[in-house]
C-alpha cells in the first residue's frame, strides 16, 4: 500500500507526544524552548516533525465558521450573536503558535541533519515557509494585530507584544515566496497531500484577495491557473466524496484523512437526526435564496420559481449541495413533519448533502478529505480580484463561465452584469453558492466589511404555509467595528506581561 501524507499522519497520531511539548504552555506563548536536539539525526525525522505541523491546517472543524456567518446557524452562533468575549472557548481557536515554532524550529536545524539532500532541505523549508505563513494569515484575518516571532527565541525573550497587522502580511508574504522557490510542481503518488507550488499560490492568492490588492491577487492565480496543473472537475458534488479522495485536479490542496486511523465528525454536524447527525450547522434561508433559478435569473425575478413548490427549478448545485425534507441520504429518510425527533432538531428545515452524500452512515468516523484549496475558488479569486482591479472583461466573465457551466447553469448575464458595481454583486453570490458548507463566507463578510449589515438581524427559518411553520431561531448582533476584530485571548493576555488587549475590546 502507497503511504501518503494522509497514512503518515495517522501514524504520527500515535507517536506525536513523544517529541512534542506541553501543548496548552505552546498556546498561550509565542514561543518555548526547542525540543531535545538529539532528535535532529535523520531526515526521517525532519519529515516526522514537517507532518506534526501538517495537522494544524484547516481541517473537517473548520466547518464551525460558516454558522458565524449568515449562511447558517449552529456551532458558531456564539459569535453569531455577538456574545463571545476573550474568555470564550471558541476564541482561541486559531490562536496556535505551536506549529510556527515548530516550522522554526525545522528551518533553525536543517543544516545540521546529517546526510539531508539540497533537494531535501528545500522541499522541507518550503513546507515549513508554508505552514506558517498559512498559521499568521488565519490569525492576522481573525486577530489582526498579532505578536510577530520570525526566529527562534529563549523563553525569557518570548514575551513580545503585538505587531502591526501590515507588518505580519508583509512576513507571510515572503515566507511564500521563498516557499514558491523551494517547492515542487507535484509530489510521487507517496507523498500526497504535501503543500505544492500550486499550494501556495493559492494561499498567498487568497492571502493578497482577503487584504484587498487586488492586482497582485489577479495576478497570483493568474499564475495558478497557467501553471496548467489544475481544471475543474466534471461533476460537483464528486469532489466532495471520499471515492475522489486526491483522485481529482481540481483539488490543489486537502486536509488528509485515512479510514480506521485519521478520521472525522462532519456527518455528526451536518446531518440530521435520524442519521444521527446534530444539526450544528445548518443553512439559513438566506443562503439556500441565493441559488438562482436554473435559467439563471435570481429566484426573485425567474418566471420558473414558484413559492409554493420553492426546491424545484433550481441551480444543479442546490440539490447537489442540501438534503430537504422528505428527501434521503444512504435509504434514511430526513421527515421533519412526521419524525418528531427531526421535527425537532431542524431548526431551518434544510440540512447539508456536501461532504457527508456518500458517508452518511460514518457519524464519527469520516474520511472524506477537508478541501482546503480548490480550483473552483481560484477562478472566483482571479475574477474577483481582477474585477476590482480594472473591472469587467472577457477574461473576469470566462473565469465565472467555467464553473457555472460545469454545474449546469447558464453562462453569466454580460448584459446585465455590466459594470464593475454590478459584477462584483454576482461574483459575491456565485462564491456563496459554490463555496457553501466549505468554511469561507464568515471571513468573506469580514473582509468585505458587510457582516453589519447581514449579521444585525433576527434569523427565521423556511416556511411552507400548511407543511413547514415559521421559526424564530435567534437574534444576531454586530457591533462596528468591535466584531471585525476578534479578541485576544484572555489565557494568552494572563501568561504574558506586554501582550495587550485590542482597544475595540478594552
Amino acid at each position: 500500500m502507497k503511504k501518503t501524507l494522509r497514512y503518515k499522519i495517522a501514524i504520527l497520531l500515535l507517536t506525536v507526544c513523544s517529541f512534542s511539548c506541553d501543548d496548552q504552555f505552546l498556546n498561550t506563548l509565542p514561543l518555548t524552548a526547542p525540543s531535545d536536539a538529539t532528535f535532529w539525526t535523520s531526515e526521517a525525522n525532519a519529515v516526522t516533525w514537517v507532518n506534526n505541523a501538517y495537522l494544524s491546517l484547516p481541517s473537517a472543524n473548520d466547518f464551525q465558521f460558516d454558522s458565524m456567518s449568515d449562511d447558517c446557524v449552529g456551532a458558531g452562533d456564539l459569535v453569531a450573536q455577538g456574545l463571545h468575549v476573550p474568555t470564550s472557548g471558541i476564541i482561541a481557536t486559531k490562536w496556535n503558535y505551536t506549529p510556527i515554532r515548530h516550522c522554526l524550529q525545522l528551518l533553525n536545524k536543517l543544516d545540521e541533519i546529517p546526510g539531508i539532500s539540497e533537494t531535501g532541505k528545500k522541499q522541507l523549508a518550503g513546507q515549513a515557509r508554508f505552514i506558517m505563513a498559512f498559521k499568521y494569515f488565519e490569525m492576522i484575518t481573525l486577530y489582526r494585530d498579532v505578536p510577530l516571532v520570525d526566529q527562534l527565541l529563549a523563553l525569557s525573550e518570548s514575551d513580545i507584544p503585538k505587531s502591526d497587522k501590515a507588518a505580519v502580511l508583509t512576513y507571510i508574504l515572503s515566507q511564500l515566496d521563498l516557499a514558491l522557490d523551494e517547492l515542487p510542481v507535484t509530489w510521487s503518488a507517496t507523498e500526497t497531500g504535501r503543500a505544492t507550488k500550486g499550494a501556495a499560490l493559492a494561499l498567498k492568492a487568497r492571502v493578497l484577495l482577503y487584504n484587498s490588492r487586488w492586482a497582485e491577487a489577479a495576478e497570483t492565480a493568474r499564475a495558478l491557473m497557467e501553471l496548467g496543473q489544475y481544471e475543474l472537475h466534471n461533476n460537483y458534488a464528486e469532489v466532495f466524496t471520499t471515492a475522489f479522495n486526491n483522485k481529482t485536479k481540481e483539488v490543489i490542496l486537502a486536509h488528509q484523512y485515512a479510514k480506521d486511523l485519521y478520521t472525522h465528525t462532519l456527518c455528526f454536524a451536518y446531518g440530521y437526526y435520524t442519521i444521527g447527525g446534530t444539526s450544528s450547522s445548518l443553512p439559513l434561508p438566506a443562503l439556500v435564496n441565493a441559488y438562482e433559478a436554473k435559467d439563471g435569473l435570481p429566484i426573485s425575478e425567474s418566471p420558473l420559481y414558484d413559492p409554493k413548490n420553492p426546491w424545484d427549478n433550481r441551480d444543479p448545485r442546490f440539490h447537489m449541495n442540501f438534503v430537504l425534507p422528505f428527501e434521503s441520504i444512504g435509504g434514511q429518510k430526513y421527515d421533519p413533519v412526521n419524525n418528531q425527533n427531526d421535527k425537532n432538531a431542524a431548526k431551518t428545515y434544510v440540512y447539508f448533502r456536501k461532504y457527508i452524500s456518500d458517508m452518511a452512515s460514518q457519524q464519527r468516523t469520516m474520511w472524506v478529505n477537508w478541501n482546503i484549496f480548490r480550483y473552483a475558488e481560484v477562478l472566483l479569486t482571479y475574477a474577483e480580484a481582477r474585477n476590482e482591479a480594472h473591472g469587467p472583461d472577457v477574461s473576469v466573465y470566462e473565469a465565472i463561465d467555467k464553473i457555472r457551466t460545469r454545474a449546469g447553469m447558464p453562462a453569466i448575464d454580460r448584459t446585465r452584469y455590466n459594470t464593475k458595481e454590478k459584477l462584483r454583486e454576482a461574483i459575491r453570490n456565485e462564491r456563496r453558492v459554490e463555496l457553501a458548507g466549505e468554511g469561507l463566507r464568515y471571513f468573506d463578510i469580514l473582509r468585505w466589511k458587510t457582516a453589519e449589515q447581514v449579521l444585525n438581524k433576527e434569523v427565521v427559518s423556511f416556511e411552507i404555509p400548511g407543511v413547514l411553520p415559521l421559526r424564530i431561531i435567534h437574534t444576531r448582533k454586530f457591533t462596528a467595528p468591535r466584531h471585525y476584530v476578534w479578541p485576544v485571548p484572555q489565557a494568552a493576555i494572563d501568561n504574558a506581561k506586554n501582550l495587550k488587549q485590542h482597544a475595540e475590546w478594552e
